[in-house]
């Protein structure tokens, strides 16, 4: 199960992750968002987690070419992509791909390209026209994302706290969580206690989960 924390742009706070059990750390690589990290901030992240947490390049609608550029220059484990995107972008990158989408309800989440390379982050839908996508603080539909995540594996975002994800993996079951807004003091600051808070009480919501899973009749993987 993954645990990420997205919208890091200090090496305190990518230490701060990565001791309390982070598997992946995000920087947001958007100019426009409050959250963005710059190449030097970039570096100081990776440097900070020294191999012990994959570092995932956030990007909105970018080119194939550009998307590239920066998985190169930053040395990324992963992309998260966000916004207008054709499916064949999977193919013309070398790199990890994670396709965020925003629904705003069940019927949007199921009409939605998904594509079948790549894993899925469900994200609540912007608040305003015209906004970014992700980042917005605003909970998600866990009824959608259930249903979503009953098909397919998907990381959960959207506006989880550390005193909301225990109860949103437990009803949702996603592959993993990622939280970034809910876990600051203002835009684009995060709050180291808040950060272990949010990373101790996924890990724990997981391992109970798996537990419960194990112990079953039959269980033998499945996910419900």
């Amino acid at each position: 199960m993954i645990v990420k924390v997205c919208g890091v742009r200090t090496p305190e706070i990518a230490e701060c992750a990565v001791e309390a059990g982070a598997d992946w750390v995000g920087v947001v690589l958007e100019p426009r968002s409050p959250r963005h990290a710059d190449d030097a901030a970039v570096e100081a992240v990776r440097g900070a987690l020294g191999g012990r947490a994959d570092l995932v390049g956030v990007m909105v609608a970018p080119s194939p070419e550009r998307c590239a550029e920066l998985a190169w220059r930053h040395r990324l484990d992963a992309v998260q992509v966000h916004g207008g995107v054709d499916p064949g972008f999977v193919r013309d990158v070398d790199v990890a791909v994670i396709r965020a989408v925003n629904p705003a309800d069940r019927d949007t989440a199921f009409r939605d390209g998904w594509w079948p390379d790549c894993l899925l982050l469900l994200d609540s839908p912007p608040h305003t026209a015209g906004a970014l996508p992700g980042g917005t603080g605003i909970p998600i539909d866990l009824e959608m994302a259930a249903d979503v995540a009953a098909h397919r594996p998907v990381i959960l975002a959207g506006g989880l706290t550390p005193d909301s994800v225990a109860a949103a993996i437990e009803r949702v079951r996603p592959r993993g969580v990622d939280a970034s807004s809910g876990l600051e003091s203002s835009p684009g600051v995060k709050d180291p206690g808040r950060v272990r808070d949010f990373v101790v009480a996924a890990r724990e919501a997981f391992a109970a989960l798996e537990a419960r899973s194990a112990a079953l009749p039959g269980a033998g993987g499945s996910r419900r």
